[in-house]
């Protein structure tokens, strides 16, 4: 007997015909779910036609340069209060029906759930917050919007078992619509208003960082984002710690680097992508016995699923790298035999063997 979920999926969408069928028959195939709710913004293409053969009640907002409004739209035309949002670009790959009942069944009115997502643009995973009540928690921010309590509530976070892959910021579509220039617009409008909300300064950096190439820039807003007072429990907070650990990495500032990691060993050394940024940072900075030792907790680790291979063969390869350097050839050898078909290993193998 299928199990029913009281959740409403709530989505936004413009000129999505490429991903919109995939999207929402992936949420029909494998939640099942009875109510959805498809907001169009000023679509010019099928999308809108493609939400309504795919059962969703559709509704027509006006674009006013802000997510959140639209995504809390959407959550006011839900039927249930459970909502669940998944982008218009993103399709559902797993889920377990009878667990995702029981969080809702269990979950106190201020709890979100947070679900993986797996990005096609960088073969990354993460923890994204989409599950939430709408009669106590909102959407809040223009853009990098983020889930949070109504009257200023604290709010608990639990994972649920919902995976999906995530495609729109693949390079091509993401030149396509301009990403970039929208998002950092848009940001810094909002920044302009809060101009010292870390979070505003912190989705400032990362857009920098990923989508624009200018490091030293991104490291600014981060630095200055990490310069506030904040929850180390928060999951921005973290990602911003990472994203300011490698921008630093990649800019050369080594030293710099080691101070900002060193302050965040007691919060996040029970995290393996942690403990590989710490191991790679020891590295540019001479400090190899460190670094190795980082890189070996890392093999193994427990990670939801490891797509950049830290757990595995980008750890062996670093350590392979470091062995070579201080002339432990043989070692290297054995750390680069141990990451398979990693390309990078292989053609160091090839230079030894020369």
């Amino acid at each position: 007997m299928a199990v029913n979920l009281p959740i409403s999926l709530c989505m936004i969408v413009k000129d999505e015909e490429n991903f919109l069928d995939a999207s929402l028959k992936s949420v029909k195939t494998i939640l099942s779910l009875d109510d959805i709710v498809v907001v169009d913004t000023g679509s010019t293409d099928r999308s809108k036609k493609i939400a309504h053969d795919n059962n969703a009640r559709v509704y027509d907002f006006e674009w006013c340069n802000d997510f959140s409004v639209a995504k809390n739209f959407s959550a006011d035309k839900a039927k249930h209060d459970w909502v669940l949002s998944i982008d218009a670009d993103e399709v559902v790959l797993e889920a377990d029906i009878g667990k995702i009942k029981s969080f809702i069944e269990k979950a106190g009115n201020y709890t979100v759930g947070s679900i993986v997502s797996h990005s096609l643009a960088d073969n990354g995973s993460s923890r994204i917050s989409r599950l939430y009540n709408r009669k106590y928690c909102m959407w809040d921010g223009r853009i990098h919007e983020q889930i949070v309590p109504i009257g200023g509530r604290e709010k608990e976070i639990v994972h649920i078992p919902l995976v999906t892959l995530h495609y729109g910021y693949m390079p091509d579509v993401k030149e396509a619509k301009g990403k970039f220039e929208r998002n950092l617009q848009m940001l810094e409008e909002e920044l302009a208003e809060r101009p010292n909300d870390p979070y505003i300064l912190a989705q400032i950096g990362k857009c920098y960082y990923v989508n624009g190439g200018d490091l030293l820039k991104a490291c600014e807003y981060l630095e200055k984002a990490l310069s506030f007072n904040e929850d180390y429990r928060l999951e921005y907070i973290y990602t911003t710690v990472e994203y300011y650990g490698y921008s630093l990495i990649n800019t050369g500032q080594y030293e710099k680097a080691l101070e900002h990691i060193s302050r965040y060993i007691e919060h996040y050394s029970v995290k393996p992508e942690f403990r590989f940024l710490l191991a790679h940072v020891f590295q540019n900075n001479g400090m190899f016995q460190e670094a190795v030792e980082c890189y070996e907790s890392c093999i193994g680790a427990d990670i939801y699923d490891d797509n950049r291979g830290i757990t595995s063969f980008l750890s062996y390869y670093n350590i392979g790298v470091i062995l070579e350097c201080v002339g432990m050839v043989d070692d290297a050898i054995v750390m680069y035999k141990n990451c398979g078909d990693y390309e990078p290993a292989k053609l160091r193998l090839a230079e030894i063997n020369n």
